[in-house]
């Protein structure tokens, strides 16, 4: 082989190799469609508070086997929480900021923080599912910006291959049920927080109001 067809041979092995690496980059903006959880909804005014990296949170990594991935989520977390508080407490108010006055009007604020995402692929682990885990960071503060309470939120995910041809489309699948399943387990394992119960016995409306056997 001459010097020409060897020359030829290395910048087609090249191409094929940038190719896969294409292949395998990720772009994706994450959505979710979070059905309202059946939760006892509690007679107090709550304050959400969203920072900026929770509203905007990407998932990037760009590793050998997951060039240029960026997974962004921020959009959809917002939603998740939006669509859950409501159906958790009677009045929910959205702040700017949790400093100079927290309370602010209301009986405490929450603060949820992107923890943790994980990914897997069927091709990774050798089955045929998609694979997604999320873990937040929850905080609830009382009226003078004390921490009440702080805590893990969880959600996996999953989709199969066999409903699902696209990458793309099964790991959207598979987001969308991490966050079905965190907000789910956000709502109802709620009022089982220990230091939580403790806060809210405090609360004379929550006792009057006989909507849970906390008091």
């Amino acid at each position: 082989m001459n010097n020409f067809n060897i020359i030829r041979l290395l910048i087609f092995i090249a191409m094929l190799s940038g190719l896969s690496g294409c292949n395998q980059s990720l772009t994706l903006e994450a959505e979710t469609d979070v059905p309202i959880p059946l939760a006892t909804r509690l007679p107090l005014n709550i304050g959400v508070y969203y920072n900026e990296k929770f509203r905007n949170y990407i998932y990037e990594e760009n590793s050998e086997d997951r060039p240029n991935w960026a997974i962004k989520s921020g959009t959809s977390q917002v939603e998740l929480f939006d669509r859950v508080l409501p159906s958790m407490f009677d009045n929910v108010s959205y702040l700017e900021s949790i400093s100079g006055n927290p309370g602010g009007g209301v009986d405490a604020i929450l603060a949820p923080e992107v923890e943790e995402m994980q990914f897997a692929l069927p091709r990774e682990t050798k089955t045929d599912l998609y694979e997604v885990w999320i873990k937040y960071k929850v905080k609830l503060l009382d009226q003078e910006g004390e921490v009440v309470a702080d805590w893990p939120v969880t959600g996996y995910g999953k989709s199969s291959i066999e409903f699902l041809k696209s990458r793309d489309k099964g790991m959207q699948a598979a987001l969308s049920s991490a966050f079905r399943d965190a907000g789910a387990k956000f709502a109802l394992n709620f009022i089982k927080i220990p230091p939580i119960r403790e806060w809210l016995k405090d609360n004379p409306d929550v006792c009057s109001s006989k909507v849970t056997d906390i008091c």
